[in-house]
């Protein structure tokens, strides 16, 4: 009996050898490669739209940078009581200022400063201190979609003390 299963088996694995080959079709090999090519594409894809996330964060860190700076130096002017009726009547054309590169470099990115008219605000404590109202912002062409012009924009509003000497 043990001779007759042996039999069969090497039989059976005469007659069905030849049926199965060794290896992957080239079908099989295609579609492999398909795979592999749409999940690095996506890879890929996933990568740059990271990478430019990354810059825009960058430029706003930059603009904000800017704004924080251009607005210390108003407070200071304004704590000091020496602002003219110029620097009073605000900016609304805007300065210019470079968040990357300069008006001379080949890459580079501009952005503008505005501010709007600083105001007095009266209050009714008896204070002698005079309180100012400064609205300020920056605006900058948003390069990760050349296509379409999108102004960025970052606010800061805050409340000066002009101390008397």
């Amino acid at each position: 009996m043990l001779k007759i299963q042996n039999y069969l088996v090497v039989m059976y694995y005469k007659t069905f050898k030849h049926r199965f080959q060794q290896g992957f079709s080239f079908i099989e090999v295609m579609i492999g490669v398909l795979i592999v090519s749409i999940a690095a594409y996506g890879m890929v894809v996933g990568a740059t739209h990271a990478r430019g996330e990354l810059r825009a964060i960058a430029v706003k860190e930059r603009a904000t940078e800017e704004l924080l700076s251009f607005v210390e130096t108003l407070k200071g002017r304004i704590a000091d009581g020496n602002l003219s009726v110029v620097e009073r009547s605000g900016d609304l054309q805007g300065e210019t200022v470079y968040l990357f590169g300069n008006q001379h470099s080949q890459t580079k990115l501009a952005a503008k400063i505005y501010y709007e008219p600083i105001t007095i605000l009266y209050t009714d404590s008896t204070s002698s201190v005079d309180r100012f109202l400064l609205k300020s912002w920056i605006e900058w062409e948003d390069f990760s979609t050349p296509t379409n012009k999108v102004i960025k924009r970052e606010d800061i509003e805050m409340v000066m003390m002009e101390f008397p000497l």
